[in-house]
């Protein structure tokens, strides 16, 4: 992908999409439009203070400090989400991990070209500082998917949140390059209740799984039941009440 349309991609949503035409072409006069490969890590937990990153193509794994000092994977990054700022606001060192799940072109602007932005004025000051509400929204999105009790919905909504830009209808089947344990670990459930969950959604024709790639066949229908909008607690109650029928109906007498 050429410059140009690294460009038009990221300002189809997320933060730098909501600000002046100004300020985006002075953040793009900074900006290194820069490679990762899959594996590798742009920020570990502690390093130092640097710029800020934003996502053109692929997908960017968010770790969150877990008490004994492991970093558990807690969302993916896609197209439009910067990352990074902590220390441009705190000058703290880095809080959060970030690594490539998947081969990704980022947006890199250094610490220093954002600091002389933002001290070029006071509409750039401010538009520097509302990234963080970019974050928060994420967080915050990330929380209440959590909250949901019911495991099933609770796969279902965490594989929508991390799912590529989908597009005005919603109907469209999406890849979403992502591993049984990753999804696990983000939706904070057992890799056997997610293998059985994901089972169920295939079954339904709402998703199709392969090696490390969820497709979201029906993400209307995905979105509905992620909501609680089928009428049923889980798709397990939904196959033993479809079983319950069947059984019910094999033991009616004939009708006349």
């Amino acid at each position: 992908m050429d410059r140009a349309a690294s460009e038009r991609k990221i300002l189809q949503t997320g933060w730098l999409a909501a600000q002046s035409p100004s300020f985006q072409a002075a953040i793009f006069r900074q900006a290194r439009l820069t490679s990762f490969p899959i594996g590798s890590f742009v920020y570990h937990l502690g390093d130092d203070v640097g710029g800020i990153y934003g996502v053109v193509d692929g997908g960017i794994g968010i770790h969150v400090p877990q008490n004994d000092g492991s970093a558990m994977l807690a969302h993916i990054a896609r197209c439009g989400v910067w990352f990074g700022y902590g220390p441009l606001l705190t000058r703290r060192r880095r809080v959060l991990e970030f690594s490539v799940l998947e081969p990704s072109l980022l947006f890199h602007v250094p610490l220093a070209q954002l600091e002389a932005i933002g001290a070029a004025s006071a509409e750039n000051k401010r538009a520097l500082f509302t990234i963080s509400e970019y974050g928060m929204d994420v967080a915050f999105h990330t929380v209440a998917t959590l909250q949901i009790r019911n495991v099933e919905r609770r796969i279902a909504a965490t594989l929508l949140r991390v799912a590529p830009l989908m597009n005005g209808s919603g109907s469209q089947p999406i890849v979403v390059a992502v591993t049984q344990s990753q999804l696990g670990e983000m939706a904070n459930a057992a890799r056997d209740v997610v293998n059985r969950s994901l089972a169920r959604l295939e079954a339904r024709g709402w998703v199709s799984v392969a090696y490390r790639t969820v497709t979201l066949l029906d993400p209307a229908a995905l979105q509905r039941f992620a909501e609680g909008n089928t009428g049923k607690n889980s798709l397990a109650e939904d196959a033993s009440s479809n079983a319950a029928a069947r059984l019910k109906t094999r033991s009616m007498p004939p009708t006349a």
